[in-house]
């Protein structure tokens, strides 16, 4: 069966580009009115949607938020010329995003994400019942030095019966990695004084399956936007943190890991982008290997 991608853009004429350049490869949908987007998502099957951000009647996040309802399934990329970080966070925490691609788009990074997209989609099994959520506790890793975050995840582990784990550095984080069965990663992006990023990006290659919410004072779209693609983290949180608002990630977080670990590996629809400076590259390199431990114990 071949992929049916469904495009989204109030600018007709980027509709008849995108369709242009993917109609060959993909069965190719094209949609100018949200709305009706959302009501063909309701009888038309569709394996990726690829939506812009500013639009009339709705932001893409908001039209990716209501999609992942109805179609939960589907790769949802944002395709936006504006480096708006409030937007990059809805689209994140709301619709759940594959990747975020910059307007105007690079053909060849937009034909290399949907071919991932496709391939991903090509190995999902159609599930006509999810199975029942795995809700044996959770190993809850924790890379951060803030007392009021300690506080919440502590707080929401001893509610749940998680288990929580703790490194002061990196090297501490990789050593449980490779000990302990972890599920969901809450992490600043500095630990320590050192950056957690690489660390991230490496666990996306190596454990698709791992959740990773990230909460921190320091707030740069482009950084976001490489945690999106290249760490697939699943929430993006400010600091001081909102105690309300860190406590419905974590357990969003916690509903996603153990409904994963319930699924067969086929379903759980991520995969990561690598890095593309090299120095930062050399870095998750690296990690990956030292994360061997790990990755041998998912394979076994």
């Amino acid at each position: 069966m071949s992929t049916r991608i469904l495009f989204i853009d109030d600018e007709e004429r980027i509709l008849r580009s995108l369709a242009l350049q993917f109609r060959r490869q993909y069965e190719v949908l094209t949609e100018s009115d949200p709305l009706r987007a959302l009501e063909r998502l309701k009888t038309e099957s569709v394996q990726i949607i690829v939506c812009d951000q500013r639009m009339p009647q709705m932001t893409g996040a908001q039209l990716l938020e209501q999609a992942r309802e109805i179609a939960p399934n589907t790769l949802r990329i944002l395709l936006t010329g504006y480096s708006d970080m409030d937007a990059a966070m809805d689209a994140l925490n709301s619709g759940g995003i594959f990747r975020y691609l910059s307007k105007p788009w690079d053909q060849q990074e937009m034909a290399f994400t949907l071919r991932q997209a496709a391939e991903i989609a090509a190995r999902q099994t159609p599930v006509l019942e999810l199975p029942p959520a795995n809700d044996e506790p959770l190993n809850v890793l924790l890379l951060d030095e803030d007392a009021d975050t300690l506080a919440c995840v502590g707080d929401f582990c001893a509610a749940a019966g998680h288990r929580l784990l703790r490194a002061r550095n990196v090297v501490e984080a990789v050593a449980v990695l490779n000990s302990e069965p972890v599920h969901l990663l809450v992490s600043d992006l500095k630990l320590a004084g050192e950056d957690t990023a690489p660390l991230l990006k490496s666990l996306a290659q190596a454990h698709p399956g791992l959740l990773s919410l990230v909460i921190t004072p320091f707030c740069d779209t482009q950084a976001l936007l490489k945690l999106i693609n290249e760490a697939q983290i699943f929430r993006y949180l400010p600091k001081p943190i909102r105690r309300g608002l860190f406590e419905k990630g974590l357990k969003a977080a916690a509903e996603q890991a153990q409904l994963w670990r319930a699924a067969p590996a086929q379903q759980i629809n991520r995969v990561a982008e690598q890095p593309r400076d090299d120095q930062e590259r050399d870095k998750v390199g690296s990690l990956f290997g030292m994360l061997g431990r790990l990755r041998e114990r998912l394979t076994a």
